[in-house]
């Protein structure tokens, strides 16, 4: 099986883009354009914007092939780091050296995009030396260099005002700053770049037109086996279970299920490693879900609750935008169905949920139950048996799923010493 690394980017950067804590990138901007506006801006396509101002400036550049992909792979996940320090109070300087050091820490654990290492760690970096890592001139990597002018960029435009009034006052601070936060080679590829008007017309219409970042991106494409897909899984399993002081280490116990009743049932190694990659990035929806709500200590509001079933729509979405695996992201989406159809977020009836479905929809209540939360203590085995028993009867999960997972368990529990 061959996953493609730009399909896994491309769905990677939306649940990064989703995510609600963008709190922080704006005080990386010294003396922005427009400094009262800034903090309220919406970073929904972040990502995807920064990459096209980037390949622009690569472009014009002419960077090789593999310094081109590599780019346009880094822009993509850039702010892959911002997603372990989501409730952490910081000054900018703090947050911006956690932020590269978390990514590229993260990137370092994924083999098939170790060439990014260097790109993510030192996006911040200043031309003149005066960057959170203090590297310096030709020692920062161009791709770095490129990412740095692109994103601190994005950052300033305003989508919502035409091009035309902002287009001279961005390129009089990128001007302003060349030398110091900025190499005179990247300066003057963006000025180039920034004096056609298709440039400025492109990025404003971008966030509703695919096509035109498509248009743009690397034809060179890598492509990867499940099980470096897995890693990259669990990368974002913990980024996920981070999120919220309620769920450490949730994922990456229902993708431990998950795997274990598939093995117990005789499922194909393949189809066992797919479980557990479902259980993995089953919730990876939630990243779009604010923390405020995640958190919350009490009821929530029937407005908060409908923000909070959204999450595993947004599964959907993110884990659709890769080829060849909606198998994995249909298991994974619909772990909060119900049989009696009442379930989300598609209200989908036995007949439509596989046994696969049924299975990650059991593991995630047991585990729920089980573990231990900030504001009670997690049940026993036997005590969330009966739990799950009593939806059974309710019609709500399934007899056989709960049959096959409480088999697993005991028979595992049952061969320890």
């Amino acid at each position: 099986m061959n996953i493609s690394i730009k399909n896994i980017v491309s769905a990677l950067s939306l649940s990064l883009d989703l995510t609600d804590n963008d709190w922080g990138k704006f005080e990386d901007v010294i003396n922005p354009t427009h400094a009262k506006d800034i903090s309220n801006k919406q970073f929904s396509n972040h990502s995807r914007c920064t990459s096209y101002i980037a390949l622009e400036i690569a472009q014009t550049m002419k960077l090789d092939e593999n310094s081109y992909y590599n780019l346009y792979i880094a822009c993509m996940i850039h702010d892959i780091g911002t997603q372990n320090i989501f409730d952490e109070s910081h000054t900018s300087k703090w947050y911006i050296k956690k932020h590269c050091i978390a990514g590229s820490e993260m990137i370092q654990r994924i083999p098939s995009l170790i060439q990014v290492y260097d790109i993510i760690r030192y996006h911040h970096e200043n031309y003149d030396g005066s960057g959170c890592l203090k590297l310096k001139s030709s020692l920062i990597p161009i791709e770095a260099q490129i990412l740095r002018i692109a994103d601190l960029i994005e950052i300033q435009v305003d989508y919502s005002k035409p091009y035309h009034i902002q287009k001279d006052i961005l390129i009089d601070w990128v001007k302003l700053h060349n030398e110091t936060l900025f190499s005179p080679q990247v300066v003057k590829a963006f000025l180039m770049v920034a004096d056609k008007e298709e440039f400025w017309l492109n990025l404003i219409n971008l966030p509703n037109m695919n096509f035109i970042l498509d248009n743009i991106i690397p034809e060179k494409d890598i492509f990867i086996s499940l099980s470096e897909f897995e890693a990259i899984a669990d990368v974002f399993a913990s980024i996920i279970d981070n999120k919220s002081s309620f769920t450490a280490e949730h994922s990456k116990e229902i993708a431990t299920l998950a795997y274990n009743v598939s093995k117990h049932l005789g499922y194909p190694e393949e189809k066992c490693l797919k479980m557990k990659i479902a259980g993995l990035l089953h919730d990876i929806g939630k990243l779009a879900i604010p923390i405020s709500i995640l958190d919350k200590d009490g009821p929530l509001t029937e407005e908060e609750y409908s923000i909070i079933k959204s999450h595993t729509y947004y599964t959907k979405l993110i884990l659709d935008k890769i080829d060849h695996i909606s198998d994995i992201s249909l298991w994974a989406s619909s772990h909060h169905e119900k049989l009696n159809g009442k379930g989300y977020p598609r209200r989908l009836k036995a007949e439509d949920l596989s046994e696969e479905c049924r299975i990650i929809g059991v593991c995630d209540i047991y585990q729920s139950l089980t573990a231990d939360r900030p504001y009670r203590k997690g049940m026993y085995m036997y005590e969330a048996f009966d739990i799950l028993d009593d939806m059974v009867n309710r019609n709500l999960i399934c007899g056989n799923a709960v049959r096959h997972f409480k088999n697993t368990l005991v028979s595992r529990v049952e061969k320890k010493p």
